[in-house]
């Protein structure tokens, strides 16, 4: 199973782009587009970032790895993410970045992850230009926490991010503007922001041509 999802991802991977997800956002929000107050929350002075999209081998169906952020955190305490953070001056690629972060975080050790590739820039609303990286890491991995920066992990079956269904839209408000914000609610875990957003081109390397066509998150 593993590897027909592997050839899945890489075949749909330079289709299924941040920017269709940028596109979706403005297709949810047509009131805001130009809207100079709300534009402003996507800053041209940026942060870049890289995460890794660890999915586990998991002998029934494969997971995606999250991250509950540590609530100590100085940003998004509190908040699911995957393990990553800003780039470092000793990091080459992207991908360096997404693996280092990893380690750290949640012990993932670089030789455990088989890169498949990067989904493309995602802009968050907070000044960061995030890159997500895709990895698979087989099941016997073991996980050990940066407690300062983790609070805990948890898994989410691969067959429900690839559902469509699964991804939907919420009301936000920011400094008085309405929005809505992508989100994948998954049991007692409030997945949204960005988090879900690069979940939701994740789910989009997951599905055959016509279905990304065809499929609206709303």
């Amino acid at each position: 199973m593993i590897n027909r999802i592997r050839s899945k991802i890489e075949e749909n991977l330079q289709r299924a782009s941040a920017q269709r997800v940028r596109e979706l956002f403005a297709e949810i929000n047509p009131q805001l587009v130009g809207d100079e107050l709300f534009e402003s929350r996507w800053s041209n002075v940026r942060k870049d970032a890289a995460v890794l999209i660890p999915i586990i081998d998991r002998p029934d169906e494969p997971t995606v790895l999250l991250t509950v952020r540590s609530s100590d955190m100085s940003s998004h305490a509190g908040q699911i993410s995957f393990p990553g953070g800003k780039v470092d001056p000793v990091d080459v690629t992207r991908i360096d970045t997404a693996l280092r972060e990893a380690e750290e975080e949640v012990g993932i050790l670089r030789h455990q992850v088989d890169i498949v590739g990067s989904l493309g820039v995602h802009k968050g609303g907070l000044g960061f230009s995030v890159t997500p990286v895709v990895g698979l890491v087989a099941s016997d991995v073991e996980f050990a926490l940066c407690a300062r920066e983790v609070a805990e992990t948890f898994e989410v079956p691969l067959s429900f991010v690839a559902d469509l269904s699964n991804h939907i839209t919420e009301e936000r408000i920011h400094k008085g503007v309405r929005y809505n914000m992508f989100a994948a609610p998954y049991k007692q875990y409030h997945i949204w922001g960005l988090t879900a957003g690069i979940l939701r081109s994740l789910a989009e390397t997951l599905q055959a041509d016509e279905k990304i066509l065809s499929d609206s998150p709303l």
